[in-house]
C-alpha cells in the first residue's frame, strides 16, 4: 500500500507544479464521459520534460468504471485507506464523513484527471518520434555539406535507434531517408569493430545466419527485416555473408538468398518479398539444420566455416517436442560428424516469435534450441548486445532497464 500511495503521491505533485498538460475535458464527473476533441499542441520535449509528462496507472485503480475491476479496487487498494494517507483527517471532523467527503474530492479533482490524462499519454509518442525526425534531418543535413559523421565529435550517435526505428524511417518517409541511411551505416560499422575485439563480452554476428520467415504485418516485418539484413551484413564467411535464408514458394522449400539492391531501402524491399511466409506455413528446424549442412557440403566449407547460430525470426510461437526432439538432434549431430565437422558443429537455433504479445520469456532446456517470445525496445537491446549467450536473466534485465524501475522497491 506504502508504495502504491508513494506512486500515485508523485503524480499528484506533477499535476500540482503544473507539469502535466491537462485539459479541462480531463477534470470529469461521474455523468462525464465525453472524447476530449481538443488538438495536441505538437511540439518536441527535451529527455526531462518528456519523463515529466508521464503518469501511472495508479489512478486509474482507483476510479475504474469496470465491474471486475471495481472490487478489486475496493479490496486491494482500500479507496477510503488511500484516501486517509493522501490527506489525514482533520480533529473536528467525523471520520466516517469525512472518508466519504474527501474521497469524492480527490476523486473528482484529482484521480479522474489523472485517469483521462494517462489515457492520452499515447501523444507523448508521437512527439518523440518527431524528435527523431528531426535528428535524422541534422544527420541528412550533415551528411551533405560532408560534416563529420564518424569519430570524435561525430553528429551521429551510433546508438540512437534501433534497427527497426531505422527502417522504418528508410522505408516510410523520404524526407529523412538518406539520414536514416546514414544512421544505419554508423550503427553496423560501430558493431563491426566492436565484434573485432576479443574478450569483452560483446555481441559477435561474424559467423551467424538468420532465418525471415513473416506475414505481412508492418512492425514485425520491419523488425525481422532489420535483423536478418544486419546479421547478414556482419557474418564474415562469404557462403553466408549477405545471405538470408527464407521459404520458397512450397512451405518445405527452404533457399539461401543473396540480398540485392542499390540501397537500404532496395534491400529491405527484397527482403519483404522474399520472407513474406503463406500463413498456414512453418518453418522446421531439422530441415533448417539439413539446408545448411547441405549448403556447406556442397561449398567444400571447413569446419570452422560452419555457421555457429541460426536466427529464426517468425511471427509464431517455436515448439520443440521433448524427448523427439533430442532424439533428431543427436541424429543431426551424428550427420554433421559423417560429413567432417564434429558433432558439435550442429549451429544453435535461436527461434525467436516476434508476434507473442504477453511478457517476454525464454526456454533454453531443449538441447540445440533456444525458444524466444516477445518483443520491447529493451529486449531488442539485449538481444543486439549478448546474441552469443541470451537468456532468462538478460530478459529480466531488460524488463527493468527503462529509467522508471532504477529506483523499484522489491515488496514482499
Amino acid at each position: 500500500m506504502d508504495v502504491f500511495v508513494e506512486r500515485l503521491k508523485s503524480d499528484i505533485d506533477k499535476m500540482k507544479q503544473h507539469k502535466l498538460n491537462l485539459k479541462p475535458s480531463d477534470y470529469i464527473t461521474d455523468g462525464d464521459d465525453d472524447d476530449d476533441d481538443e488538438d495536441d499542441k505538437d511540439g518536441t520535449l527535451d529527455a526531462a520534460a518528456y519523463a515529466d509528462l508521464f503518469v501511472s496507472e495508479a489512478a486509474g485503480c482507483c476510479v475504474t468504471k469496470q465491474p471486475q475491476d471495481s472490487h478489486a479496487a475496493r479490496t486491494i487498494f482500500l479507496c477510503e485507506s488511500i484516501a486517509r494517507r493522501l490527506c489525514p483527517p482533520k480533529s473536528d471532523q467525523p471520520n466516517q464523513s469525512y472518508q466519504s467527503e474527501e474521497w469524492e474530492r480527490i476523486r473528482n479533482e484529482v484521480l479522474a484527471p489523472l485517469n483521462r490524462y494517462w489515457k492520452r499519454q499515447g501523444m507523448f509518442i508521437g512527439r518523440q518520434r518527431s524528435e527523431v525526425k528531426m535528428y535524422l534531418e541534422e544527420v541528412k543535413k550533415a551528411g551533405g555539406r560532408g560534416g563529420n559523421l564518424s569519430g570524435h565529435g561525430s553528429i551521429i550517435k551510433h546508438d540512437a535507434m534501433l534497427p527497426n526505428e531505422i527502417i522504418r524511417y528508410v522505408v516510410e518517409d523520404g524526407d529523412v531517408r538518406e539520414g536514416a541511411e546514414l544512421q544505419w551505416k554508423a550503427m553496423v560499422e560501430d558493431m563491426y569493430l566492436k565484434q573485432q575485439k576479443q574478450g569483452e563480452g560483446l555481441g559477435k554476428f561474424n559467423n551467424y545466419l538468420a532465418v525471415c520467415h513473416i506475414s505481412d504485418y508492418n512492425g514485425l516485418t520491419r523488425l525481422a527485416v532489420s535483423l536478418g539484413l544486419l546479421v547478414s551484413k556482419l557474418s564474415e564467411e562469404p557462403v553466408w555473408k549477405g545471405n538470408v535464408i527464407s521459404s520458397g514458394h512450397l512451405p518445405d522449400q527452404l533457399m539461401l538468398h543473396l540480398i540485392q539492391g542499390d540501397d537500404l531501402k532496395s534491400k529491405c524491399e527484397f527482403m519483404m518479398r522474399k520472407c513474406s511466409r503463406n500463413l498456414v506455413s512453418f518453418v522446421d528446424k531439422r530441415k533448417v539444420l539439413d539446408f545448411i549442412l547441405e549448403v556447406a557440403t556442397k561449398e567444400n566449407l571447413k569446419a570452422e566455416q560452419m555457421v555457429k547460430k541460426v536466427f529464426v525470426f517468425a511471427d509464431y510461437g517455436g515448439y520443440v517436442g521433448g524427448t523427439s526432439w533430442k532424439t533428431l538432434y543427436e541424429a543431426k549431430q551424428r550427420e554433421f560428424e559423417e560429413k567432417g565437422y564434429g558433432d558439435d558443429a550442429v549451429p544453435h537455433i535461436l527461434h525467436w516469435d516476434i508476434s507473442y504479445q504477453k511478457m517476454p520469456r525464454i526456454e533454453e532446456h531443449h538441447p540445440g534450441v533456444t525458444l524466444m517470445s516477445g518483443v520491447s525496445d529493451n529486449l531488442v537491446k539485449s538481444f543486439l548486445n549478448n546474441c552469443e549467450e541470451i537468456g532468462p536473466h538478460h530478459l529480466m534485465e531488460a524488463a527493468i532497464a527503462d529509467k522508471a524501475y532504477q529506483a523499484l522497491t522489491v515488496v514482499d
